[in-house]
Order: structure tokens, then C-alpha cells, then sequence
């Protein structure tokens, strides 16, 4: 019994002291853009039709740098700054019912992104993304305003994630 309890004891310790071996992703290897950078994110501007994606997207990039090792968000005078605009937005209908009625919906949003250094305004990082998520159609337009606005969520998570990415990777 002795034996037992002090097998199961090491054991604790042991999965207590070595972790779970959980560790925040990491932005930027060495020679990244981004590597132990500071990195203000401008609010990007919108010239979609598209009300506040503009403002989603900039707070998913900021959140994104928050969790990610390796460089960090600050309000105003960091090392890098990180600009852009909404370019487009829309939605088109996906798939239909038997009776030809609108099952679900795709909204698409296309932005356009620039990494600069904030002292000498050299770009360090150019690019164009564009991603997609469906939603339900729905009768009730409440119900339906709020799949596309979770959409425009999920959407601008994950471009916010594959700027990180593709902004990250050596060159």
C-alpha cells in the first residue's frame, strides 16, 4: 500500500512539476519581421458597404498578437506598425432547400495589409488576404443579422491569424 501511494505521490508531482506541455504559439523565428517586436495595430479603415468589420478585424489582430510569444501589442509607439483596409465585403447565397429557398449564406472579406517600421516607414510585409464563412438563412432577421455577424467573427479571426502567420514567416 506504501508502495502504491508513493508511486501515485511521484507520479503527481512529477505531471505537476513538468507541466502540460502547453506553451503559447510563438510569432516570429529568428530573422522574423516580428521577433521580439512591439507592434502597434492601427485601426484599418473600411471601404467595404459593410459597417464595424473595420473594427472587428482590428481588435482580432490585436487579440491575436496578445496571444502569441515573441512580439507584443502596444497602443502607440511600438517598433513596427501594422496597417490596412477592409477592401471588400459581401455575402451570396450557398445552398437552397427543395424548395428553392435560401438555405444558407457565404460572406467573403478581402483586406489588404502593410508592416512597417514606425522610425523609418520601410515595409517589411505587404500583402492581400480574403476568407470566408457560411451561415443559415433565416426567416426571423434578428436571427439572421446575428449568424452573419458571428460569421464576420469567425472570419476575421482567422485572417487575423494568417497575417500573423504569413507576416512571421522568414524573409
Amino acid at each position: 500500500m506504501t508502495r502504491l501511494l508513493t508511486a501515485g505521490l511521484a507520479a503527481l508531482v512529477l505531471a505537476a512539476g513538468g507541466g502540460c506541455g502547453y506553451r503559447a504559439a510563438r510569432i516570429g523565428g529568428e530573422g522574423s519581421a516580428l521577433a521580439d517586436k512591439t507592434v502597434h495595430v492601427d485601426i484599418f479603415t473600411n471601404k467595404s458597404y459593410r459597417p464595424n468589420v473595420e473594427a472587428v478585424l482590428t481588435n482580432s489582430l490585436i487579440d491575436e498578437f496578445v496571444r502569441r510569444e515573441g512580439s507584443r501589442a502596444v497602443e502607440a509607439g511600438g517598433d513596427l506598425t501594422l496597417s490596412g483596409a477592409v477592401v471588400s465585403y459581401g455575402t451570396a447565397a450557398v445552398s437552397y432547400t427543395a424548395t428553392d429557398t435560401v438555405k444558407e449564406y457565404r460572406a467573403t472579406v478581402t483586406v489588404e495589409a502593410t508592416l512597417r517600421r514606425s522610425d523609418s516607414g520601410q515595409v517589411l510585409w505587404k500583402g492581400s488576404l480574403s476568407a470566408y464563412q457560411d451561415f443559415p438563412a433565416n426567416d426571423d432577421l434578428v436571427l439572421q443579422q446575428n449568424s452573419e455577424e458571428q460569421a464576420i467573427a469567425v472570419i476575421c479571426r482567422r485572417l487575423a491569424r494568417e497575417l500573423t502567420l504569413r507576416m512571421s514567416e522568414n524573409f
